[in-house]
């Protein structure tokens, strides 16, 4: 995948398409749902219609969407929405376990950091399925706490063992706010992590090694540790089941309006020109249906008359 835009470059986009590249080759499940995910954040902020580069990005992204869901018809975690959910549950909830084991253990390091964030990550992602419970919400606080403090302490040159709580209990934790304001903690929100998972053994069955959930990516397309000052609140979501995004089979027709021109143009162009257009403005209008925006239907319909030459 081609780096992010700079008008993508946003956590509730950013964080998502760096653990889908992560993740493709090894859970391409996990990294379908981690797109899904982005790509509604994308269009529910309008970001796709932000300049042509995010156009571009966010219709290559959905047609790799249709493509993988075409491609894995028999995946249950991808097709099939309360399969994906308990999908994507499950594996929060594994990714936060290794992190705690670390935790408990007092052997947290860098790459502890990294796998509560995933794990902040992966709860997060499951707002497609509507808002998470309190629980998960406690789990997401403490997560992104722990990665904030554990790489604070790294770059202060102190033991990140030293402050961890004496009990790491999710349910009796109320971990404090960490100030945006601090240079530590800014420093730590801003470039990516090394991309790996804890490996903490355990008597009984050891956990996944430390390249086999999260290989490395470019760096252009990680987007570092999310923010971690405070619980996060819902974004903005499509509201409706996550598998009702219904992507178009039609690779190349995009579920969005493409962003409108800065300087107006003449209209000079040829009946066949005309009449392209006017198919592309026809699609543009399902595409914008696909996802309840009625207003954007209606502008691209008349968009698409205007070509045939009707007055409105």
């Amino acid at each position: 995948m081609e780096p992010l835009p700079p008008g993508l470059k946003i956590p509730e986009v950013s964080r998502f398409i760096n653990r889908a590249n992560q993740l493709r080759s090894i859970k391409p499940a996990l990294a379908y749902w981690c797109e899904y995910h982005a790509v509604n954040q994308i269009v529910g902020r309008s970001l796709h219609t932000a300049d042509d580069a995010c156009f571009a990005f966010t219709k290559t992204l959905i047609e790799r969407l249709e493509a993988i869901k075409a491609e894995r018809e028999d995946d249950d975690a991808i097709v099939d929405n309360d399969a994906g959910q308990a999908y994507v549950e499950q594996f929060a909830n594994e990714t936060f376990a290794r992190a705690e084991r670390a935790l408990r253990a007092d052997k947290v390091t860098r790459q502890t950091a990294d796998t509560f964030d995933a794990a902040a990550t992966f709860f997060d992602l499951t707002r497609e399925w509507g808002t998470p419970n309190a629980e998960t919400l406690q789990k997401i606080k403490f997560a992104k706490w722990n990665a904030a403090r554990i790489l604070k302490a790294i770059r202060e040159g102190k033991d990140p063992n030293e402050s961890n709580p004496a009990k790491p209990s999710v349910a009796d934790q109320q971990p404090p706010q960490l100030s945006p304001d601090d240079p530590a903690v800014r420093q730590i929100i801003s470039p990516p992590l090394p991309v790996s998972v804890e490996d903490v053994p355990e008597t009984a069955e050891a956990p996944p090694s430390e390249q086999e959930y999260f290989p490395p990516v470019p760096s252009d397309a990680a987007s570092g540790p999310s923010p971690v000052e405070h619980a996060p609140s819902d974004p903005m979501h499509i509201s409706r089941p996550a598998n009702n995004l219904q992507l178009s089979p039609q690779a190349s027709a995009p579920h969005f309006p493409p962003p409108s021109p800065r300087v107006p143009v003449p209209d000079v162009s040829s009946p066949s020109r005309d009449m392209n257009e006017a198919q592309k403005h026809a699609k543009w209008a399902i595409s914008a249906l696909n996802f309840d925006d009625v207003p954007t239907a209606v502008k691209e319909l008349r968009n698409a008359l205007h070509k045939l030459g009707a007055t409105l």
